[in-house]
């Protein structure tokens, strides 16, 4: 097994997934050819990147999903995704990251909220 693929395939999911939600098939599609554009630019075997994830459209189909709530334990590589990519723009640790994408699932707005939330609480604690 390849944990290099995932761990590239994560990466690029942090950095390039669009901000919106959706479900239109031909955007999902278009998503998997870039991820594998870009792997083949890295010298990085798709094989690589599906032996660890299987189907890579379902996954970026499932990560562009508009969600209420918290992810199914299914989820976990997603979860992984979002709390990387929430961690890095967020400036959260990847615990906190984590917590919060388990806790109210995969809508990126709503993470945003959250993130901030905890940033603004945990400077006002920091200066008592």
């Amino acid at each position: 097994m390849s944990r290099r693929g995932l761990d590239f395939f994560r990466k690029w999911m942090a950095e390039h997934l669009p901000e919106v939600a959706t479900d239109d098939p031909a955007a999902i599609s278009d998503l998997v050819d870039q991820v594998m554009e870009a792997a083949h630019m890295e010298a990085i075997e798709v094989a690589e990147i599906y032996e660890e994830v299987g189907s890579v459209y379902e996954v970026i189909f499932e990560a562009m999903q508009p969600r209420e709530g918290g992810l199914p334990a299914s989820d976990l590589t997603e979860v992984e995704l979002l709390a990387g990519r929430l961690s890095r723009e967020a400036n959260l640790t990847p615990a906190q990251a984590t917590d919060l994408v388990e806790r109210f699932g995969t809508d990126w707005e709503k993470l945003l909220n959250e993130a901030h939330f905890v940033k603004d609480l945990e400077g006002k604690l920091g200066e008592e």
